[in-house]
């Protein structure tokens, strides 16, 4: 009885010494999120079907604030906690933005007006009519605001495609770093002020506004591979002696087709038949182009078989004619 006694105080010291020696910071495997609670009792996400972080594992939230008021980002542009918009001062009012000046997004922005003031919005360098609530097609959006000494651009934004060419490198708008960048999952080296978009991929962009705490998320598919169209029938100088038809489009292509500088379109098949110089431009869905300029030159179609041969009906009847007339004369 002794010796068992003394065998159980044994085994108990040498439990005890092992669970002493397991470094305060370790984690068990049965808290396998690293959040100190055991997986088996940690369900708060166990229904969650959304987005998650790829460097965490955890869902995707976006940071929140318990701030309240106006906070400044930079010395011309406020951010409204109450109401999360950021808000640009004018004589005579303010405009309320859902993105700040120079991000690019995917997502619908909006606009709200506080005062009287003028006010423009352009896309692509165009003025819409009236000052819209939201706008969501793909463009680069200026606002300028001007009154009888000067015009002022309050602030510009890019909305893109989900998938696009139309960006290599997105600069961090003032008061904004970057936090993370992953290329199709790989974490990329981290620079603060811009990111390089020039390689092809699936790009997720994480971003901070330094002054309000709350991190932005920019996620597309960078594709810069332009329309790769095979234009059959056209010479290594640009030139035709016949039809020229055109392949290679894939879903979403459009065309642009221009002959002598005037507006035409593809014929049956994609192809291209009257004679002249064409301008050719193909977009694809992520906004990528290619252009193709050529010229056909003048060849015998059947329409211009049958015009020539009313050509020379013409002639021949013009000459019968008058050869019938100068013998009547001559008869008389």
């Amino acid at each position: 009885m002794k010796k068992f006694l003394i065998y159980i105080l044994l085994s108990l010291s040498i439990l005890l010494l092992y669970g002493m020696s397991v470094p305060a910071g370790d984690v068990y495997a049965e808290d396998l999120d690293g959040d100190g609670i055991d997986d088996d009792e940690d369900d708060q996400y166990m229904y969650y079907d959304g987005e998650l972080d790829i460097y965490t594992g955890k869902p995707v939230s976006e940071t929140t604030s318990n701030q309240t008021g106006r906070v400044s980002v930079t010395d011309y542009c406020q951010y409204d906690f109450d109401n999360h918009w950021f808000c640009y001062p004018v004589n005579g009012g303010t405009l309320y933005v859902s993105v700040a000046d120079g991000m690019i997004t995917t997502n619908e922005v909006t606009f709200a007006i506080g005062g009287e003031f003028n006010l423009s919005i352009y896309k692509d360098g165009n003025k819409l009519n009236g000052i819209p609530k939201s706008v969501s097609e793909p463009g680069s959006y200026t606002a300028i605001t001007w009154d009888e000494n000067s015009e002022t651009q309050l602030m510009t934004f890019r909305i893109v495609k989900k998938t696009t060419g139309v960006i290599t490198q997105y600069v961090m708008p003032d008061g904004f770093n970057v936090s993370s960048v992953s290329i199709d999952g790989v974490e990329q080296p981290r620079s603060f002020g811009s990111v390089d978009m020039n390689t092809d991929g699936y790009y997720e962009i994480r971003y901070l506004c330094t002054a309000t705490g709350i991190t932005y998320t920019l996620v597309v598919t960078m594709d810069h591979i332009p329309p790769q169209i095979i234009y059959d029938g056209v010479d290594k100088e640009g030139r035709a002696r016949g039809p020229v038809t055109l392949s290679g489009f894939q879903n979403g292509d459009t065309v642009s087709v221009t002959l002598n500088n005037r507006s035409t379109s593809l014929k049956s098949g994609n192809r291209l038949t009257e004679t002249g110089k064409y301008r050719v431009v193909v977009y694809d869905e992520a906004g990528n182009s290619s252009v193709k300029e050529f010229q056909i030159l003048l060849y015998l179609n059947v329409k211009s078989f049958f015009l020539f041969a009313a050509f020379v009906a013409i002639i021949i009847g013009i000459f019968v004619a008058l050869y019938i007339t100068r013998k009547r004369l001559r008869v008389r």
